[in-house]
């Protein structure tokens, strides 16, 4: 039987988590170290297309069909126009978020590579946030845009 630790984890600080890389996590060559950012940057950036994706999905079947279900009345027109200003309001998020394309080797804090690594961290920090707010605005793009064909459906009937 499956029982949760009692004990909690805690989130680090960058300088923390830079600390446990070293020695909880045995990283001391700065190669080793900036391939652990570059890798948890490439898994939020590959999270983050894949968000982009569904975006796109959302944009295209809402050209195909949103103009009708929009026609079907207020409610489902605000509900479809409100979807599509979330869903391209997730995707500027992602956009000015994970999805910004900076090389982690061009970048170099003046006091040294600590400073550097911290500085990186701390970027991943805000595109992971970013990344969180980019899901719950379109999760609510979702919401909206289920809601408004559902009520197509029940107006207009399946053949509509």
């Amino acid at each position: 039987m499956f029982r949760p630790a009692t004990t909690t984890l805690t989130l680090l600080s960058p300088e923390e988590e830079l600390r446990y890389m070293r020695e909880q996590l045995g990283l001391v060559k700065p190669t080793e170290i900036l391939d652990r950012i570059a890798h948890n940057l490439m898994v939020l950036q590959t999270r983050a297309g894949m968000l982009l994706s569904l975006i796109t999905i959302c944009l295209t079947i809402s050209g195909f069909s949103g103009h009708r279900i929009a026609g079907s009345g207020p409610l489902p027109g605000l509900l479809m126009s409100s979807g599509l200003t979330l869903a391209v309001v997730a995707a500027l998020l992602l956009m000015m978020g994970p999805l910004q394309l900076r090389w982690i080797t061009r970048q170099a804090c003046p006091e040294g590579f600590e400073s550097t690594v911290i500085h990186l961290l701390t970027l991943r920090n805000l595109r992971t946030r970013r990344y969180h707010k980019a899901a719950v605005v379109l999760l609510g793009a979702l919401g909206c845009y289920i809601s408004s064909v559902v009520l197509f459906v029940l107006r207009t009937g399946v053949a509509g």
